[in-house]
């Protein structure tokens, strides 16, 4: 096969999974809800809250400190004092706030990732794709290639890559216009916010090959769909599993056989927890808006480490995918 004929092919793949994506149920819901977060965020409004670079002495003054000082001192120091609000939804939600507006934006931004790249997002977009390729390897399509000379792993690994990217393509959507409409509404760019884009694509290459798998055994939307967010739950519960039994003390923590267990299934399964907390760390915020302190301790104690995570989870994925291309070779199957 030429560098041109697949090109040709992954276009036509690609193409099929836009038209797919376009004519799945959910993608009015889709529309609207991505329209709902960037528009939540280009309705961020503060009240009395001041920038950082606006004083030469980049520090606040507490509530309980500045009623000790006294305004006239305090008025000297040059340190102001914030007693001000987060104001969504055009005023309808108020949030006081007592820090500087970058504070403010790293904030809110901490709390939309969670919606686009995070948990919802990423479960939202499981449910979205579920549907594709027992679609595919059921229409005109599947049947048209396997008139070709191209293998069915091949077929099935290019329709795989071309859902990836129709997923980076609503991320970009997505994430891009909520940075976008939240920086016009505040004035302030935190590209840091982006890196949520980096990890919502690796998180869905991360659990998408489970839902590809369950799609290919049973050619059922709904089995794919169930299926991929009982994956995303249990590989959760083993991450939080590992992390607790890492905080918990001697009396607390699970017997021997049971620890090896959990490690075993950590290092075999996807991340979910150690994500959020590799994007928060990504974003800056991991320090001034901390995670449940369990998880906190098993960042600042070295037990998460980005790169075997991130590296682990990806290995695990590829070995779905082999076991989805050898389940196509079922003859039953065919």
């Amino acid at each position: 096969m030429t560098g041109s004929q697949f090109l040709q092919i992954m276009k036509c793949f690609t193409g099929e999974s836009l038209r797919q994506a376009v004519a799945s149920h959910l993608f009015p819901l889709l529309l609207f809800y991505s329209a709902m977060i960037i528009t939540l965020a280009a309705t961020v409004r503060f009240s009395n809250i001041p920038e950082a670079s606006s004083y030469e002495i980049a520090q606040r003054a507490p509530v309980e400190e500045a009623a000790r000082i006294g305004p006239e001192e305090l008025e000297k120091s040059g340190i102001p004092l914030i007693q001000g609000e987060i104001r969504l939804l055009f005023g309808a939600v108020k949030i006081p706030w007592v820090k500087f507006r970058e504070n403010a934006v790293r904030y809110f931004e901490s709390m939309l990732v969670f919606f686009t790249s995070d948990a919802v997002g990423l479960i939202f977009a499981l449910i979205w794709t579920a549907g594709f390729i027992p679609e595919f390897l059921q229409g005109f399509w599947w049947n048209m290639l396997r008139l070709r000379p191209l293998s069915t792993g091949f077929m099935l690994l290019g329709k795989t890559f071309s859902i990836v990217i129709v997923l980076s393509l609503h991320g970009i959507i997505l994430i891009g216009g909520t940075w976008i409409a939240l920086g016009i509404a505040t004035n302030i760019w935190n590209g840091l916010f982006l890196w949520s884009f980096a990890i919502l694509v690796v998180q869905f290459i991360c659990f998408y090959p489970a839902s590809v798998f369950l799609g290919t055994w049973s050619r059922s939307t709904m089995v794919a769909i169930i299926g991929s967010i009982a994956f995303w739950a249990i590989c959760w519960m083993v991450n939080h599993a590992r992390i607790s039994n890492l905080s918990a003390t001697t009396s607390e923590s699970s017997s021997g056989v049971a620890i090896w267990l959990i490690e075993i299934a950590y290092w075999a399964l996807p991340k979910p927890i150690d994500f959020s907390i590799i994007l928060s760390d990504l974003m800056g915020t991991i320090k001034e808006f901390p995670p449940p302190t369990s998880w906190m301790n098993a960042w600042e104690t070295g037990n998460i480490i980005p790169f075997a995570s991130i590296g682990t989870s990806l290995i695990s994925s590829v070995i779905v995918l082999w076991f989805s291309c050898m389940e196509l070779k079922n003859p039953v199957k065919e």
